[in-house]
């Protein structure tokens, strides 16, 4: 079996066996997101151990609605998970004065949730408060690697190095490839930076300080690093952008600058949000199963309340390269 586990360990996991160790059920969860296998629960598993409600935390900006182009997806599957174990959902939104240690969320201070799902970066002091509280949590593409919380994200590390070597073996290496990355605080984004420091590691290619640009992960930071990147001595001729919106500002500004994408410099992107197959030209990136990150949070906070002594887990959802018309090999100078 691809986890190297009994199919009786790997049902065990999926019914919530408590003899099942730590090491054996990260190994099947991990081989079951990889494969996109989405256990199917039945209501009374949770309804029988006194779960009724889930909670979901977000920070204002990161606006947990249908419009978003990454939490909504990541909300629709939170909601699919839910309905499909008869829970119901509570969602509230908390502004930056209000994610400090003396403010407890009104779903906290109301128990209106067994359990919190936490979406993005959010404060380690602030988790740490709802932890002390008593609130199990499980945080979504994010990690608090100082707390005992557990996590759910997409393989950034992972998803930072195909993109890098895509290009890289596209031609893109002298100079190296360039990377728009975004706030430092962002786990993820620190994560994929890693990864594209391996790929060019790996094919001999020294990290330059003048092609790392810090973005905000929006289409105006985007053209705004774009702009520095063009203006540099020697300037790039590819570009790995932390997330789609990024790369789409960043495509917007070499278009106003006359230069060809991708004849005369490639774009690649992160998170394959809907926009991204319709930009012109298609958008290549890398891409992140959105609605699994929310269905897998909800299991394994479900799985937190079941089993509340389980150790701590980092899940990790698997993420591929989708080649569109925005990268091409790097034409001679």
């Amino acid at each position: 079996m691809r986890a190297g586990v009994s199919i009786g360990t790997a049902s065990g996991v999926f019914t919530s066996n408590p003899s099942v160790s730590d090491q054996a059920r990260d190994a099947v969860l991990a081989a079951a997101a990889e494969i996109g296998y989405h256990p199917r629960r039945r209501p009374f598993q949770a309804l029988a151990n006194g779960i009724t409600t889930i909670g979901l935390l977000a920070r204002a900006e990161h606006y947990v609605g249908p419009a978003n182009p990454f939490y909504g997806p990541v909300l629709y599957g939170a909601q699919s998970a839910i309905a499909e174990l008869g829970l119901s959902l509570v969602v509230e939104t908390l502004h930056d004065r209000e994610l400090n240690a003396n403010h407890t969320p009104l779903v906290v201070q109301r128990r209106q949730a067994q359990g919190l799902l936490l979406a993005g970066p959010i404060d380690p002091d602030y988790i740490a408060m709802l932890l002390s509280a008593g609130t199990p949590c499980v945080v979504i593409d994010h990690r608090a690697e100082e707390l005992p919380v557990d996590c759910v994200r997409a393989d950034d590390h992972q998803g930072g190095y195909l993109a890098t070597r895509h290009l890289i073996d596209l031609g893109h290496r002298d100079p190296p490839p360039a990377i728009i990355t975004g706030p430092a605080t962002s786990y993820s984004v620190m994560t994929r930076l890693k990864g594209y420091r391996h790929a060019l590691s790996e094919a001999g290619l020294n990290v330059d300080p003048r092609y790392v640009r810090a973005g905000r992960l929006t289409a105006e930071s985007g053209r705004e690093a774009m702009a520095a990147l063009l203006d540099l001595p020697v300037p790039p001729t590819a570009v790995f952008c932390g997330n789609d919106n990024t790369a789409l500002g960043a495509i917007d500004l070499l278009r106003d600058r006359g230069v060809a994408v991708p004849r005369d410099f490639s774009v690649i992107g992160y998170d394959d949000i809907a926009m991204a197959a319709h930009s012109v030209p298609g958008l290549t990136t890398i891409a992140v199963d959105k609605e699994l990150l929310g269905m897998q949070a909800v299991w394994n906070l479900v799985e937190r309340l079941r089993l509340p002594r389980m150790g701590v887990r980092d899940t990790r959802i698997g993420v591929h390269l989708v080649r569109r018309n925005s990268t091409g090999p790097r034409t001679a100078a």
